[in-house]
């Protein structure tokens, strides 16, 4: 149902094997049985979804890193082992009576509950992990993603964990008495769910219709796709063909009229940084000169005042910003780091081939700052690598007073595999969640803009060489949204109804 595939219809009964498997278990096997099935679904899932992951292994020229897909659903795998270890014992069918539809509904609001949780959970804890959700499944449905500026990605996938589990539970009763005499007996199950799925269709539609084009202001982009190979980057000799990569693509920028309000160039788009030396900042500081607009782009930032725990300079994963060669830059710091990327997690208790695959750990970012334009005068919001598939960094930047969001990240580390594609879909729900527009700029792709609606409106062709003007509409006083404002507070709620089942659980054990 996830890209590349694509599918959505699929998502609708995509938990159905695992709950029949854990609904016809004995009553005495549950106890291992149940948790193994879950753990068992995890690793498959996690695996195949994130295969992508071994692309690391030809990059580093290590084998071992074939196996990473595979390590990180041992641990992913946990998340669906608990639901499922609460969700095998079902309410008993009983009688088919309105006491009975009750219970059935409940039961699958409390374990809906129960995975949306555990989702969150899987996104927050040790830094989190929180890539393709099931709610991910719809992000090109525009009637149903509209929710997520009430409730996030976490919202919809509510709606898609509750429809599986009231057909999952609708079958059962209609096996246990197989007659169509039977169906008006489940009205109950049944309008749950075309209730739910009415109700936020409705709002959907109402969104999409509803205009909103007071009070804008229009934004110009010029966003360039170097599609430049991460081992290019890697590799010292390979710098100057970098550069002249990059020159070429400035002479078609620099070319473009009227000139843009901003340029975009991605994460790490030179292989060292603009600080690296100065050739590297020269370089940078002429080609923002040729393109007549301001320049954001990412890159490696030291920090010459800052000194960690083994004497040497702090370096940041940064979004720079230079108006002109007489002002100061203005950057923000990249918050959340990579774990295993940007730094090494335990890296004292790791053999040192692991070490040497992080030779040196980023530091944190410490501040929700935003970058000012001038001209038009707007308040960005900018996103480095990841971060505009994590929704609480996002909300962040937004209510210290965002109007437009921009991500500027690398994705060129996993090849052209699914990775690009799915990271595209995970940041659709930042713009709908929080209602302004995202412009993506990509080293291989998908360089594109969002509209608040989750639309993207223009992209370029992903793992392709090339330039694009991007524009969108940034409101002049952004209005934050429910989600913007409370965030996923109401999982907390659904917590407490998961506590529930955990209780129920014990009560049948």
């Amino acid at each position: 149902a996830l890209p590349i595939w694509d599918q959505p219809i699929l998502i609708w009964v995509a938990l159905l094997l695992l709950i029949a498997a854990l609904w016809t278990l004995p009553k005495d096997a549950t106890k291992w049985t149940a948790p193994l099935l879950g753990y068992t679904t995890g690793i498959v899932f996690f695996t195949s979804t994130f295969y992508w992951l071994s692309e690391l292994a030809d990059l580093f020229d290590t084998p071992a890193l074939f196996g990473l897909p595979l390590l990180l659903a041992v641990y992913l795998a946990i998340y669906p082992a608990v639901w499922g270890w609460l969700v095998a014992h079902p309410p008993d069918p009983g009688r088919t009576n309105a006491a009975t539809s009750l219970r059935n509904v409940i039961f699958a609001m409390r374990a809906t509950c129960a995975w949306v949780s555990l989702d969150w959970l899987r996104g927050w804890l040790f830094t989190g992990f929180g890539w393709n959700s099931p709610g991910i499944a719809l992000h090109n449905n525009l009637a149903l993603i509209q929710i997520a500026d009430l409730f996030g990605v976490y919202g919809v996938t509510f709606l898609v964990v509750f429809v599986n589990l009231i057909i999952a539970l609708v079958a059962r009763r209609l096996i246990q008495t197989p007659s169509i005499r039977e169906l008006p007996n489940l009205r109950g199950e049944l309008m749950s769910a075309i209730l739910l799925v009415g109700l936020s269709v409705s709002y959907g539609v109402r969104s999409v219709i509803e205009k909103n084009g007071i009070g804008t202001i229009p934004l110009r982009t010029v966003a360039m796709q170097p599609n430049v190979p991460q081992e290019e980057k890697f590799d010292a000799a390979e710098e100057d063909a970098v550069l002249k990569k990059i020159d070429g693509l400035m002479q078609v920028v620099s070319a473009i009229q009227p000139p843009a309000d901003l340029v975009l160039w991605p994460e790490a788009t030179t292989p060292r940084g603009m600080f690296a030396d100065e050739a590297n900042h020269d370089f940078t500081y002429h080609q923002a000169q040729r393109a007549n607009a301001p320049l954001l782009l990412g890159s490696l930032e030291p920090a010459a005042t800052e000194i960690d725990a083994n004497g040497e300079m702090r370096e940041y994963n940064s979004a720079v910003l230079i108006s002109s060669a007489d002002e100061p830059v203005q950057s923000y710091r990249k918050r959340h780091i990579v774990p295993f990327g940007e730094f090494l997690p335990f890296r004292e208790w790791l053999p040192r081939w692991v070490r040497m695959l992080v030779p040196g750990d980023l530091a944190p970012g410490r501040e929700n700052n935003l970058l000012f334009l001038k001209k038009p005068a707007l308040r960005i919001g900018a996103l480095v690598c990841f971060e505009d598939s994590l929704a609480r960094e996002t909300r962040a930047l937004v209510r210290e007073g965002a109007q437009v969001l921009i991500n500027l990240t690398n994705d060129s580390w996993f090849g052209s595999s699914a990775g690009t594609v799915q990271h595209l879909a995970n940041a659709k729900f930042r713009a709908v969640e929080t209602r302004l527009p995202l412009i993506r700029c990509a080293n291989t792709g998908e360089t594109c803009a969002v509209d608040p609606l989750g639309r993207v409106d223009q992209r370029l062709i992903a793992f392709t060489e090339g330039v694009d003007t991007l524009m969108v509409k940034a409101q002049e006083h952004p209005v934050q949204t429910p989600y913007t404002r409370f965030g996923d507070i109401w999982v907390a709620a659904a917590g407490i109804a998961a506590l529930m089942l955990f209780k129920r659980r014990q009560m049948v054990k």
